[in-house]
């Protein structure tokens, strides 16, 4: 006898009838129709909406009570946790206001009708497709750079410990959120560990990272550009990236939130092409089946720093992953879920890395589709098309992502007394401040892009100085922090170890992302 299979769906369970969604032994649904199908496809695009936006509002207080993974540790514990405990009620006991420039509140201002969404919560399956979106970006572009840089041997070491160290310290996340009642951010994660100190720190980076990313996306999408007409120039590419990517800042969030599902699209459509075409030419470059020379050890060592970074930015997540925990219907099921993720996204990765350099060797570039739009031999159409879907995640992801940059900025102008005066007297010129703060951003990001053209340095800086700091070294301190004096030796020296590793990478990463080389 066959086991009813829950349809997932985004309404909340209070209106829905008992066996609604159920798909019986004969293939009915109860309580559905012919557009069950069409109500699965939006609960998914509705689970990565909700955490896509609780992201950008990633200091916005949620106080009501969250399930907990580790509720029965914790009640075990509460009087190891007193001092930390008493210190964090006092601060969710309030609204955690900001200094003006703060993404909390400049964030949760904008979007104070997400509380409508937070009734829903997503299924298993929803919350790993969640957690692989966020995971698998545009960094996947530049992996076998990174292998090309590092060899076998580095490539393989660094990836491994950016994996599994990253997959480590998303677990302990979870345990840094139940650590303090009501914390359910990264930004709460950081307050309760070092108090508002830690939340300012938070939103300040991640401020800075997420315009690294837009410079990024400019970067990406201009070298789309290049690769169908490789006759047009910097300058110009980067006037039509202005052009095409402003408009985008104006969209409302929601629409942003779902459309930035095309990212995993064409990250997934982009290996298909990889795959395909390495195995129909039978020729190198580009061949799987006469692949160019590699190297187990890179003859040249003096790159291989720039591997840590170009590795690191594929597990950048980790600043959604409480908001997919909190999100979950069963917070029990996060380390699994997250396992899986990590599964479905390192074995994207590896086979991207592996294929690219074995494709290209030394004459890897940049970006793996740079290889593919100049190597003749390859089917137009297939490649266009992986080109094509890659193009189109700059403007999946570019307003989204600079959101929080937009609103901070715009909360900034429209608190100065001169223009909030000025304001007051026409509605029409507050909209004129908040466009022209919209405009000018993305003017300031594509002209960094014009100084700094290079998506390779980008993606370097993005992996070595962001996601060290976010996905490795801020969660360890925070744990250490929270922790003290409860953690095994054993537990503490693996800590120790991959803080002490994290930071040297971090570091050096940093440095060679500046420094100019001749790849």
């Amino acid at each position: 006898m066959s086991l009813p299979i829950r349809v997932p769906t985004n309404t909340h369970p209070s209106r829905l009838p008992p066996n609604y969604g159920t798909v019986e032994a004969g293939g009915t649904t109860a309580g559905g129709d012919a557009s069950s199908f069409r109500s699965a496809v939006e609960s998914f695009t509705g689970s990565y909406s909700r955490a896509s936006m609780l992201y950008v509002a990633e200091n916005l207080t949620v106080s009501s009570h969250h399930g907990s993974i580790h509720g029965d540790l914790l009640e075990r514990n509460d009087t190891q946790h007193d001092d930390v405990d008493s210190a964090h009620k006092l601060l969710v006991g309030r609204t955690y206001s900001f200094p003006s420039l703060s993404r909390h509140t400049t964030v949760a201002s904008a979007l104070v009708d997400i509380s409508q969404d937070l009734s829903a919560r997503s299924t298993f399956l929803q919350s790993v497709f969640n957690a692989v979106n966020v995971l698998i970006g545009i960094g996947i572009l530049a992996l076998p750079l990174a292998f090309r840089c590092g060899g076998w041997l580095g490539g393989l070491f660094t990836f491994l410990f950016c994996a599994l160290g990253t997959n480590y310290t998303a677990k302990i996340i979870a345990r840094c959120l139940d650590a303090s009642p009501g914390a359910s951010t990264y930004g709460d994660m950081g307050a309760a560990a070092f108090q508002e100190g830690g939340r300012a720190f938070v939103s300040s980076v991640f401020i800075v990272e997420l315009m690294t990313i837009g410079i990024a996306m400019v970067v990406l999408l201009g070298d789309g550009i290049q690769s169908f007409w490789p006759e047009i120039d910097l300058m110009t590419v980067r006037l039509l990236s202005f052009a095409i990517l402003t408009p985008t800042m104006f969209l409302p969030m929601r629409k942003l939130a779902i459309t930035s599902l095309i990212g995993i699209v064409a990250c997934i459509a982009l290996l298909l092409t990889v795959a395909v075409d390495g195995f129909t030419k039978h020729n190198r470059p580009g061949s799987l089946w006469e692949p160019m020379p590699t190297e187990v050890v890179p003859s040249d060592v003096w790159n291989v720093p720039l591997a840590f970074g170009l590795v690191m930015a594929g597990f950048s997540g980790h600043a959604v992953f409480p908001s997919i925990y909190r999100d979950m219907q069963d917070p029990k099921q996060y380390e699994r879920m997250v396992d899986i993720a990590y599964i479905v996204t390192a074995a994207a990765y590896v086979l991207m890395a592996i294929m690219g350099y074995l494709m290209f060797g030394q004459e890897t570039m940049q970006e793996i589709t740079q290889n593919l739009a100049s190597t003749p031999g390859y089917y137009p159409i297939v490649t266009n098309i992986g080109i094509g879907l890659m193009i189109l995640t700059p403007l999946a992801k570019y307003g989204l992502m600079l959101n929080p940059v937009i609103l901070t900025s715009e909360l900034w102008l429209l608190n100065k007394p001169v223009i909030d005066a000025w304001c007051k007297f026409h509605t029409w010129r507050k909209h004129v401040i908040t466009a022209t703060a919209r405009i000018l951003t993305s003017l300031v990001i594509v002209y960094i892009a014009t100084v700094f053209p290079g998506f390779d340095r980008v993606v370097s800086l993005l992996g070595a100085l962001f996601s060290f700091g976010i996905s490795a070294i801020f969660p360890l301190l925070c744990y250490r922090k929270l922790f003290a004096g409860t953690i095994p030796f054993w537990q503490s020296v693996l800590n120790n170890i991959i803080l002490l590793i994290s930071t040297v990478m971090a570091i050096l990463g940093t440095i060679w992302s500046f420094i100019p080389n001749h790849l």
